[in-house]
């Protein structure tokens, strides 16, 4: 037979409330415990001032900025009088010169990257060491999506260059897609409403040094780092296998912005390399041999050639250079996606080795000398 409470068994009534608030406040300080933890082993300080919401790039001339990203090094920022990441000015081009002028995104500026370890700053002294002239390099990347490009050729083509880099990955389609849907929607649907509420969402979480690491933390493994893709990976509409017509959307969007780039460039004798850099998934797989069911790492690459080629432009896919490096996932922030310094360092070598291979009679004096 179960035993009964009596009245004398019964907490008191102080306790009923008294208990909560206990559990309430030990929870409390073990959140406030781990945040403070998390946050001095994921620091972030400084502020990117260099921003600006005026301007096509949204980046000021001649700024300095330190800024440090939780997963990533105390970075200086430097940007000079046409507000290009670049160590050169941007004043008429030098006689006996090769400039060579670098468009994109974030990744093509750098972001998170200190500025010598930047593939624009690593293709310049590379470059500097064997060609029979000087090489400096312009860089125009910035934090503005790939859709703005075509409005800058103009401003690139004014630099006087031998030779121009457009840098994409498949977040920059992923975005493109999203600003295409935005500029053509009258009226936000339901369904956008819900992807923006999941955008502010992770950036609420992000803003929790806890979060963030253990997020970090659990994006180290290989595994999850696939399981987290397929269930909320931007860029998977460009990597599925066979071809979604979303993804067909995308590529279909990039030809456009490309063409409307070659509009303007073809006929002023400067030749175009579309330089195609993964991301962190595909990186992963193509380095560890890994095998994802519907992705495949390798569309990407191939297929933004291919656009490349219909435009009479000169692809550079980096892709096979991440295949040879052991664990090539290591070399992209976890949480951010935007590849480090180390991944910069790849990206340059696939460029330096194109631009050195004796196709391009522009980079004629920087041509590698043949056995």
């Amino acid at each position: 037979m179960s035993e009964q409470l009596t009245p004398a068994d019964e907490l008191p009534r102080r306790d009923r409330w008294l208990l909560p608030l206990v559990v309430l406040s030990v929870l409390a300080v073990f959140l406030g415990t781990t945040e403070v933890v998390a946050s001095l082993v994921f620091p972030e300080r400084g502020d990117f001032s260099c921003g600006t919401a005026a301007g096509r790039r949204h980046l000021k001339p001649n700024c300095y900025a330190h800024f440090k990203n939780a997963e990533g090094p105390d970075v200086e920022y430097r940007f000079n009088e046409c507000a290009y990441r670049s160590s050169k000015p941007c004043g008429p081009k030098a006689p006996g010169t090769v400039r060579i002028v670098v468009m994109g995104t974030s990744t093509a500026m750098g972001l998170y990257v200190p500025g010598d370890e930047t593939f624009a700053a690593r293709t310049e002294n590379a470059l500097s060491q064997v060609c029979r002239r000087p090489v400096e390099v312009q860089n125009m990347g910035g934090q503005v999506d790939i859709t703005a490009q075509p409005d800058l050729v103009d401003e690139a083509l004014g630099l006087s260059p031998d030779l121009i880099v457009l840098s994409v990955s498949p977040f920059d389609l992923q975005k493109a897609g999203t600003a295409a849907r935005q500029s053509n929607a009258v009226r936000q649907s339901a369904l956008m409403r819900i992807e923006s509420e999941w955008h502010e969402f992770k950036l609420k979480v992000r803003n929790s040094r806890f979060a963030l690491a253990s997020a970090h933390l659990a994006l180290m493994n290989e595994q999850v780092l696939y399981q987290v893709f397929l269930k909320d990976g931007g860029s998977r509409a460009v990597m599925t296998v066979p071809p979604t017509s979303v993804g067909e959307r995308r590529y279909a969007e990039f030809a456009g912005i490309l063409d409307r780039m070659m509009v303007r460039i073809n006929g002023t004798g400067v030749p175009v390399v579309v330089l195609i850099i993964p991301n962190r998934v595909a990186a992963a797989m193509v380095s560890n041999g890994s095998r994802v069911e519907g992705v495949d790492p390798w569309w990407f690459g191939r297929h933004v050639s291919e656009i490349a080629v219909q435009h009479n432009a000169l692809p550079v896919d980096v892709t096979p250079k991440f295949a040879s490096s052991p664990h090539a996932e290591r070399m992209f922030y976890p949480v951010d996606n935007h590849p480090t310094g180390e991944a910069h360092a790849v990206i340059a070598q696939a460029l330096v080795e194109r631009l050195k291979d004796g196709s391009i009679p522009q980079m004629a004096a920087c041509r590698a000398p043949q056995p």
